[in-house]
């Protein structure tokens, strides 16, 4: 069996990837194979990447046949068939995906799995928006962005709905099965996304293998926004490089700050109703795609444009300069 993880974007892919990449003794002992064709290059040079993208790359940067990607891993699939295999990336979830189907073309379709994390919308939003702001690529202002963002949803909700998704999946993977999962830590395996996806393909973990791991403190809108300005001035990798620094202030950790609490709800509730259909196939015993989610009542009284959040954007753009200025 294969399994062909898609991701989606900021489900805890890469800390998937890089306990995969870092304990090859124990996927032995499970009889998990991370496969190498597309972390390797095709020439067999480098130290192995942590996750597929090198595919994407290929897909998203050329128009270049996929014939070796597709040699190279019906080659590796058929000496590991034994073993689950998993190929894993999360730019594979907004790629080509017939350009990436002709790589496992030559796997039969009942050999194939095909699985995404689902995580609520209003969070990937917010997630993608500080993603965005942090790398300095927020073309107008925060409030006209969000407010533009929304605009084109409401107008093309397949942009975000998890039923067009797996439409473009079935049309690029004919027969192939997909067992999309959910993305809420509370219900997770372990509390935590190695433990559950390892559990759902079939290959758990003995417990405590992750070595505890938790995931990293969101940073807050003001922070993102910081760091993009200095992003601009100094380049994404020595931004990247600050980003990793621990800083002990309030207002550089925060969620919930990006949507203000009726366009999340607005989001949740819209494309909820699109994934109607998509719920009912796959978790039939929920009501409602995903838990309610729980507010604080600073969250409650977020407004994006007011004095308190042009004071945080202030103090944060302090600590980034500071940090740049020091480094």
């Amino acid at each position: 069996m294969l399994w062909l993880h898609m991701g989606m974007p900021k489900t805890g892919t890469t800390a998937l990837q890089g306990y995969l990449r870092g304990n090859a003794d124990v996927l032995n002992e499970i009889g998990l194979r991370y496969m190498e064709t597309g972390r390797r290059r095709l020439e067999g040079k480098r130290r192995l990447a942590v996750s597929h993208n090198t595919i994407a790359f290929h897909i998203n940067q050329t128009s270049q046949s996929m014939d070796q990607f597709r040699a190279a891993m019906t080659s590796e699939y058929d000496a590991h068939a034994d073993q689950t295999c998993l190929v894993s990336s999360e730019m594979f979830y907004s790629c080509d995906l017939n350009r990436l189907a002709e790589v496992f073309a030559e796997i039969p379709s009942r050999s194939l799995r095909i699985t995404f994390y689902c995580r609520r919308y209003s969070d990937f939003f917010e997630a993608g928006y500080k993603q965005r702001a942090k790398n300095g690529r927020l073309p107008i202002g925060g409030t006209e962005y969000i407010r533009h963002q929304l605009d084109q949803i409401r107008n093309r909700p397949a942009m975000f709905s998890f039923s067009a998704k797996l439409a473009q999946i079935r049309t690029a993977f004919p027969g192939v099965t997909v067992a999309p999962l959910l993305y809420e830590r509370s219900e997770m395996v372990q509390g935590n996304v190695v433990d559950d996806f390892l559990s759902r393909i079939g290959t758990p973990l003995e417990k405590d293998r992750t070595g505890g791991h938790t995931s990293n403190p969101s940073q807050s809108r003001a922070a993102s926004e910081a760091f993009g300005i200095v992003t601009r001035a100094i380049g994404r990798k020595k931004s990247r490089q600050l980003r990793r620094l621990v800083v002990d202030d309030p207002v550089m950790v925060r969620r919930n700050d990006v949507l203000e609490p009726d366009e999340r709800a607005w989001l949740d509730e819209f494309l909820a109703k699109e994934d109607t259909a998509f719920r009912q196939e796959f978790f039939p015993d929920r009501s409602e795609l995903f838990s309610p989610k729980q507010l604080g009542e600073e969250d409650k009284n977020f407004r994006r444009d007011s004095p308190e959040e042009y004071e945080a954007l202030r103090k944060a753009s302090e600590i980034v300069f500071r940090m740049a200025l020091e480094s």
